[in-house]
């Protein structure tokens, strides 16, 4: 099992267990990737809120493009489930781990 599936298991469990799990937790589980490419590196950050998850993306150096994947657009309404997915897709495409918060 990946660190990204493992850690953001963790998560799902604490928000079956309080389902406001998001809204009290310090820091908003996140994940950064990082990946290089011939044209210079790229990065994909996303951030697992309670209404929804936030995604920026784009060049390393940059402040990138955001995106907010409303509630009702996350797998089960869930943004962490949605985060892990999209980033375990990430990492199938080449990116790896920066960095988690979760």
């Amino acid at each position: 099992m990946t660190k990204v599936r493992m850690a953001l298991t963790s998560v799902l469990l604490a928000m079956s267990v309080d389902s406001s799990f998001l809204s009290t937790c310090q820091t908003p589980p996140s994940i950064i990737l990082e990946k290089s490419t011939s044209h210079g590196a790229k990065f994909w950050k996303g951030c697992a809120l309670p209404h929804g998850l936030s995604i920026r993306f784009g060049r390393i150096a940059t402040v990138g493009q955001e995106r907010l994947i409303g509630l009702d657009r996350c797998i089960r309404a869930n943004p962490v489930q949605e985060l892990m997915n999209r980033a375990l897709t990430k990492i199938h495409e080449g990116y790896r781990l920066e960095f988690d918060t979760a």
